[in-house]
């Protein structure tokens, strides 16, 4: 069985998902989606894997454990037996190599589903599991102890018209909630160096039109597409851990057409790429540091010192910016939005050789105004 993690959770405005070992609400809608999803197979012979730490499975209410139709485990370092009718694991991967291979349950298992708590959310995040998030986002606040942690989405797609769940808005007890579905594209190539540490590097983000161009008299050639600027926005503020920021490097015409919402982001640290910096640059407040090349750019970002203090490094363009980042061996991926029509341009985005760099995420098409559009993701197979 190739491994894939189904992480099934609920969690309202603050990321909140448990308060004193329960859930801070109860809809009816949601508990149907959760067992649906987590006893629904294609081998009428087999059963779906449910794990889950010890403290949510003593948060299920006794009369429900374990949970039926589905093979229960549980993570646990304390444990001195398993609980009639379930499995005991240490940790998530002997969880794994339980349902795998010449694993005890290898034969049994179809799918796995993780469904808490939050130290065994994390534990799937940063595996190297192919993994899938069902997550319903309910949209209220609740007080809570318990949180769903952060997951980055450079790395998690949200998937549009997933066929796997209801697609409107739902209303029960006066609480909102709606269900989204995510999917790891960092699948194909994880590269590490000898020590285990992630190779460092950055990301290139652009929008292009047919033609490949991007700016026309310093402005993106067509008019504001809201997906795509939320898109823009999303990706390259989004921090993966608290207490670290995300660097936004772009060269001086590019920082001077940036509005003003962008410049200004608490969490991003600004670099600015110019030959000659001007007093104008040197003064500006959300300018968090001016240099000569991208080269030193990236030293700046990636250096061991810097590295704590800096996330996701992204490359904002122009035009000579791209052509030297997706020439680097730093870059790792390419987050390129086509529109699929042309407009004038007088500067464009570079031609990639695309035996280096393979596409690994394609969305469907979007349309705002007349102008059609899609999101591509290419990755870098070799350095």
């Amino acid at each position: 069985m190739s491994t894939k993690l189904n992480l099934v959770v609920a969690a309202c405005n603050n990321r909140g998902i448990g308060k004193d070992g329960q859930l801070p609400w109860r809809l009816k809608k949601d508990m149907e989606f959760f067992k649906k999803i987590t006893t629904q197979t294609k081998d009428a012979d087999k059963k779906n894997a449910v794990v889950m730490g010890r403290k949510t499975w003593y948060s299920i209410p006794e009369k429900f454990r374990p949970l039926p139709n589905r093979i229960n485990i549980i993570l646990s370092t304390t444990m001195s037996h398993a609980p009639e009718g379930t499995y005991v694991a240490k940790c998530l991967d002997e969880a794994v190599s339980m349902v795998t291979g010449n694993g005890i349950l290898a034969d049994k298992v179809e799918g796995v589903h993780i469904i808490g708590g939050s130290s065994v959310y994390k534990a799937a995040f940063e595996s190297n599991y192919p993994c899938r998030i069902y997550l319903t986002r309910v949209l209220a606040d609740f007080d809570c102890d318990t949180f769903l942690p952060e997951f980055d989405l450079t790395v998690f797609k949200k998937i549009e018209n997933c066929e796997d769940l209801p697609k409107e808005r739902m209303t029960e007890k006066n609480i909102d909630f709606v269900f989204e579905v995510y999917e790891k594209i960092q699948i194909l190539t994880s590269v590490r160096v000898k020590n285990e540490m992630e190779q460092p590097g950055f990301y290139v983000m652009a929008a292009m039109c047919r033609g490949r161009g991007v700016g026309y008299k310093g402005k993106l050639p067509w008019r504001p597409l809201k997906k795509d600027y939320d898109y823009y926005m999303e990706l390259t503020s989004r921090v993966a851990f608290a207490g670290k920021k995300c660097v936004n490097i772009q060269g001086r015409k590019t920082w001077e057409g940036t509005g003003d919402e962008q410049r200004k982001r608490k969490n991003v640290f600004n670099i600015v790429i110019t030959r000659k910096a001007g007093e104008s640059l040197q003064k500006d407040p959300d300018v968090h540091k001016t240099v000569s090349s991208l080269d030193e750019a990236v030293q700046f970002c990636l250096s061991p010192e810097n590295r704590e203090l800096f996330d996701v490094v992204w490359i904002l363009g122009g035009q000579k910016v791209y052509e030297e980042a997706i020439e680097s061996p730093f870059c790792k991926r390419i987050y390129l939005t086509e529109v699929l029509e042309e407009f004038p341009a007088d500067t464009f985005f570079p031609y990639f050789d695309e035996e280096l760099y393979k596409e690994i995420s394609l969305s469907d098409v979007h349309e705002e105004g007349g102008v059609k559009y899609q999101f591509k993701v290419y990755e870098r197979l070799k350095l």
